[in-house]
């Protein structure tokens, strides 16, 4: 479980330091930011296709995918 309180709202996050603020593997980051239906937005920088997340972002998307156990 992250805890959201972590989460710098004014920078951009690496899919490395996304990983651990999540506690998942980085591949996983790599299939939310490339998910067809509800994407982590992300953005690339250079043409080195590096990604980035800006914070204010990633909060928002792990608020709209918060599990609310009654309804599961």
């Amino acid at each position: 479980m992250t805890e959201m309180g972590k989460i710098n709202t004014d920078r951009y996050y690496r899919p490395d330091e996304i990983a651990e603020l999540l506690n998942v593997d980085k591949s996983t980051v790599y299939r939310m930011i490339k998910d067809v239906t509800d994407p982590l937005p992300a953005v690339r920088i250079g043409g080195n296709g590096l990604y980035r997340v800006h914070g204010q972002e990633l909060q928002s998307w792990l608020e709209r995918h918060r599990v609310i156990p009654e309804e599961e």
